[in-house]
């Protein structure tokens, strides 16, 4: 990718936002849709109703956010060869997979707490450090953002 595109941006970010949810459905007992949006709902006295657009809602935002990021990043080194930027690309993907990952606990908190009424907390969770199905979500996010950025335009030069 040499220059940024709101299309390859959001297909992107909703591929990821698919794969990471596939992969939590056959890995786990609830998906970070159902929890995250379980707790707003509960936490901001919210109609259960309310449960499954807050909870994609937040998925897709927050998907839509770690999407713009890759696109950013890779747009930057414009110069390089497309080897180069291929191989970059995974660096930066892996790089982001695992930023995710130890962020994840304490932005969790800090969303439900904001977007359930009561603003920002005092105290955030540590980072999350541990090698499980948080890290291997967020790496198949940014491995599935990855092979669209690829993907995509190789496909448009070809036709």
């Amino acid at each position: 990718m040499r220059h940024f595109s709101v299309g390859l941006w959001l297909v992107a970010g909703l591929v990821g936002a698919a794969v990471f949810w596939i992969f939590q459905v056959l890995t786990g007992p609830s998906t970070i849709i159902q929890s995250m949006g379980q707790r707003i709902v509960s936490q901001g006295g919210y109609s259960q109703s309310m449960l499954p657009p807050i909870g994609w809602g937040v998925h897709i935002g927050v998907s839509l956010v770690y999407s713009l990021a890759f696109a950013v990043l890779m747009v930057i080194p414009f110069m390089l060869a497309e080897y180069a930027r291929l191989v970059l690309g995974l660096v930066v993907a892996g790089t982001l997979g695992w930023g995710a990952t130890l962020i994840s606990t304490p932005a969790e908190a800090a969303a439900v707490s904001v977007l359930s009424g009561h603003g920002y907390p005092a105290v955030l969770p540590p980072l999350n450090r541990t090698f499980g199905p948080a890290l291997s979500s967020h790496l198949l996010f940014f491995a599935a953002v990855w092979l669209v950025y690829q993907y995509i335009p190789y496909v448009s030069r070809r036709h």
